[in-house]
């Protein structure tokens, strides 16, 4: 059985993705590269790997300048397959190592399978509007995956494996200045439930009306895509969709949002969705299990009123 790689930012995301490889296959031997240092890589060993790589980041390095390392190590190695996380960085250099070795990816891969020399899985196709069946039989196939995708198993300090150091390739782009971003509290991806905004809201202040039903129920705020990006009323780590977070809540609660399927990936997982919007034909009337058309301005107040008592 051929090498599965794991590639991952920080441990948590090793950990999804070693048991994801764990779940394709029993018997293969799964190699993690992980940002760190060697606790990093050991780390990754506790949790199923087989064999561990830290990339240590120097301070002005970028975590892309290790793929040409990495694309010369699975040249030699050829692993069948090679695991990354969603985040915006391995999603860099997914795109990356799959130019330089020439294979296909599998961008936000679900039910991948391993079979002889035949790799198979879903892929979302038409910005998440339709899954497409995929399979090929190139000798290495990228798959990003999904923080919520498979569950971790513990980790277990007894377990050993070999670790080793992957050096940053000399002449790497060089980071020369960094503005840190201001620190937010937010974390849309654990939260059991979400109030999210759209464009029918005018105003940021309105978006406080939001906030109150959110703290009213327990609830993390989180927005589409126009508000985080093109208003800037949000921060960009809240907005829910293809290129933004992937949540599975059990309460979605959307106000004043359309549901695009740009945005209805984003939340495909969720138990349970409510939307609310004074369009009685917007795309999440037929995507949601409870649909409330009113303005937001008459809805919240009284969704305040039932919550409270």
């Amino acid at each position: 059985m051929r090498d599965i790689w794991v590639i991952a930012e920080d441990l948590p995301w090793a950990a999804v993705l070693i048991a994801g490889a764990q779940t394709i296959s029993k018997e293969a031997n799964i190699v993690a590269f992980i940002n760190g240092d060697e606790a990093a890589a050991k780390g990754a060993i506790a949790h199923g790997a087989s064999s561990a790589f830290s990339l240590p980041l120097p301070p002005a390095a970028m975590w892309e300048g290790y793929t040409p390392a990495l694309a010369e190590k699975a040249k030699t190695d050829k692993p069948a397959l090679i695991l990354l996380s969603t985040s915006r960085r391995c999603r860099n250099v997914a795109g990356m190592l799959a130019g330089l070795l020439d294979a296909p990816c599998f961008s936000e891969g679900k039910g991948i399978s391993l079979s002889g020399d035949s790799v198979s899985g879903n892929t979302m196709v038409f910005g998440g509007l339709a899954a497409k069946n995929s399979s090929t039989t190139a000798q290495t196939v990228l798959v990003t995956m999904g923080a919520k995708d498979f569950e971790p198993t513990p980790a277990d300090a007894s377990r050993s494996g070999a670790v080793g150091t992957l050096p940053i390739c000399s002449g790497a782009p060089a980071v020369v200045a960094r503005k840190p971003k201001e620190a937010q509290s937010v974390n849309i991806g654990e939260a059991a439930r979400v109030v999210s905004v759209g464009r029918g809201f005018s105003d940021p202040a309105d978006l406080e009306h939001a906030r109150t039903l959110a703290k009213a129920l327990g609830a993390e705020v989180a927005c589409s895509r126009p508000i985080a990006e093109f208003f800037k009323w949000m921060p960009e780590e809240c907005y829910v969709g293809i290129s933004g977070q992937q949540i599975k809540p059990q309460l979605y609660l959307a106000i004043g949002i359309s549901g695009q399927a740009q945005h209805l990936y984003g939340v495909r997982d969720a138990k349970t969705i409510v939307a609310v919007n004074k369009d009685p034909e917007a795309l999440f009337h037929q995507n949601s299990d409870y649909y409330i058309v009113g303005d937001w301005k008459e809805v919240i107040p009284a969704l305040l009123k039932a919550v409270n008592g």
